[in-house]
């Protein structure tokens, strides 16, 4: 017998709800609830006497803490009041709640809090049946591949595609489920986190795009969960959609390189700017809604820093190793590293402090300035992370020194090495492995897609160059490339971090210093660089960990919307392995003590105009550094 799926959409108030499928509770025989589906609401008692200013005070912290609550559910609503006192209560409430609950069309019940384990919270109750109350938003700026939910079979680790609209019908709508359901609790201190993952990110019951239609195509819905994802949701982190990529972890960007799916909408400045690969639906989907907290991506060679950058978020590429890639499509093994997107330290900081045992914290000696790659070419954009610079130092106590790494080599390098420079020792030696393996990690794919199909899989002209790139690769100068890398690795982590000694931090170019329009192609150049004597490629050559640190905003003026828009700035900020954490921990006390904003709104602009250098208000006057 065929089996019927039906979803429940509730319209209450100004908001949209998903009524989950799962039973949390059912009431007793002797409750008589009215037919259909009505509003509840759980409360705990907590042994407070209960009287109308505890009831208007719950009410009103839940519509404080949670954005699933509205004031709606407390009327023409069941209240269930959980009571966990030993002694019995009455059967009546006191006559001044009577009559407050009566006012707003409310039934109460109590329920005995030893027999009933219930959070607090919004609920539905559909004749005696008690379900959660998921509250439905539109994914107006496409980030999403795939809104999930958690499947109904009450197995933790696997999802069931939501599947519907809005109530316009013209953008998907996405589940969220109330804060007050998940209180974080030590032994789960992710409980409540709201996070989207990339769509290389394996999640059972669900399909993975990798954002190609040839993928799609090819493989059914996954069975099993990337392990990363499954040590966070045992954290309480709550999984609510799978965002867009470029194809095969590519930096595919429109107008001219995304095929298969549209790109997501940047909600920065005019609403036209372009988004970064690979992780633009990651980086979108922080920057567009407030009831997302974390997007989880990964970074290669730059696809969680180039999102940090241009929507304006906190960044972090992990330190290479420190998390696992079990079922997560892998691209180039010797550099993929998961990273993760914010718009707040504080939901990084919660993120990495799960690593038990790697992280290490660090009291930098120097804030290393490389000659090789800065002053940045835009003044306003050097002067905000010269200014950056210069809290930092305050914070730290410590000197910035300018340093050349190219001098540096020709004066300290491997003695057999230095009748090269730098720039020329390290030709080729990121630029082999990084396409001879994101070829080659597609080796099965497109053999049994071709076994399947009788024909190749598509893919872009961009992704069709990149990966023809690999025809003048050959494994041993893969290989060769990874030879050098790891003296170059030696070099800097003895020579220039100072790792375990000083443990230096270094700042690094990154960004763009105005306008980046979606429907124009960038200029060609720059995008298969050969050396890794190149900014972007030092952490990831080299597996350490990379800050994005939002500082500021550049204005320019918009074709689109013909006035003053304005565009992320931000600072970039790396250091020895495993100082992950304290990268953080550095960037944001010192910001906090000169009184700069860190935390960015969602929306057109990150943060709120303001008359200083950075174009932002100060949360108090600048301390004298």
């Amino acid at each position: 017998m065929a089996s019927i799926k039906s979803h429940t959409i509730v319209e209450l108030g100004h908001a949209s709800y998903y009524v989950r499928n799962r039973l949390e509770y059912t009431l007793p025989h002797e409750f008589d609830i009215r037919d259909g589906i009505v509003p509840a609401v759980v409360l705990h008692t907590q042994g407070q006497l209960i009287t109308v200013d505890f009831l208007q005070s719950e009410f009103n912290r839940y519509d404080e803490e949670d954005d699933v609550f509205q004031h709606q559910f407390s009327k023409n609503n069941v209240l269930l009041l959980v009571y966990d006192r030993d002694e019995e209560l009455a059967a009546t409430l006191p006559e001044p709640v009577a009559r407050f609950l009566s006012s707003g069309s409310s039934t109460f019940f109590f329920l005995d809090g030893r027999s009933v384990s219930l959070p607090d919270g919004p609920y539905f109750l559909r004749g005696r049946n008690l379900h959660q109350a998921w509250r439905l938003y539109s994914d107006t700026n496409q980030v999403f591949t795939l809104p999930v939910i958690s499947a109904d079979s009450g197995r933790p680790y696997t999802f069931q595609p939501l599947g519907l609209a809005d109530s316009s019908g013209l953008y998907r709508a996405v589940a969220v489920p109330s804060r007050l359901y998940s209180p974080p609790t030590p032994e789960r201190p992710l409980s409540g986190l709201r996070i989207t993952v990339k769509d290389n990110y394996h999640l059972a019951g669900v399909h993975s795009t990798l954002g190609s239609r040839s993928w799609t195509k090819l493989y059914d819905a996954q069975s099993s969960t990337a392990t990363l994802v499954r040590q966070l949701i045992d954290l309480g982190a709550i999984v609510i959609g799978k965002t867009k990529l470029g194809a095969y972890a590519g930096s595919e960007v429109p107008p001219e390189k995304t095929i298969d799916y549209l790109a997501p909408w940047n909600p920065r400045a005019d609403g036209y700017q372009g988004p970064s690969g690979s992780s633009s639906g990651a980086g979108a989907s922080v920057a567009s809604y407030e009831w997302i907290d974390l997007a989880l991506g990964t970074d290669t060679t730059g696809s969680i820093r180039m999102p940090a950058a241009t929507y304006g978020l906190w960044g972090l590429r992990s330190t290479w190793g420190s998390w696992p890639l079990e079922g997560i499509m892998p691209s180039v093994p010797a550099f993929d590293a998961v990273g993760a997107l914010a718009r707040s330290p504080h939901e990084l900081r919660q993120l990495f402090r799960t690593q038990h045992g790697h992280q290490k914290t660090i009291k930098p000696r120097s804030i290393l300035i490389p000659k090789d790659w800065f002053p940045m070419s835009n003044i306003g954009q050097q002067n905000m992370i010269e200014s950056f610079v210069s809290i930092l130092k305050g914070f730290l106590k410590v000197p910035v020194v300018e340093i050349s790494l190219e001098e540096e080599w020709s004066r300290a390098g491997p003695a057999d090495l230095r009748d090269k420079t730098l720039e020329q020792f390290l030709d080729k030696s990121t630029y082999s492995p990084n396409y001879y393996d994101g070829f080659h990690s597609y080796d099965t794919f497109r053999q049994e897609f071709q076994q399947k199909y009788g024909f190749p899989p598509y893919t872009s002209p961009f992704m069709t160059q990149r990966w023809a790139l690999c025809d003048d690769i050959s494994k041993e100068e893969r290989d060769q490339g990874l030879k050098v890398l790891k003296v170059y690795d030696a070099w800097v982590r003895d020579h220039v971090l100072k790792e375990g000694i000083e443990d230096n931090v270094m700042i690094l170019p990154l960004g763009r210093p105005g306008a980046n329009y979606r429907d124009i192609a960038p200029q060609p150049g720059g995008e298969f660089t050969t050396s890794a004597y190149d900014p972007m490629d030092f952490s990831s050559a080299l597996g350490l960990p990379q800050l994005i640190i939002p500082v500021g905003q550049n204005p320019f003026e918009s074709k689109v919307t013909k006035r003053i828009e304005y565009v992320p700035i931000v600072a970039s900020l790396t250091g020895p392995r495993w100082s992950d954490e304290s990268l953080l921990n550095i960037a944001e006390e010192a910001m906090q003590k000169a009184g700069w904003e860190t935390t960015v709104l969602c929306g057109t602009l990150p943060f709120v105009v303001g008359s200083n250098e950075r174009n932002t208000e100060d949360i108090k006057p600048a301390l004298e550094l």
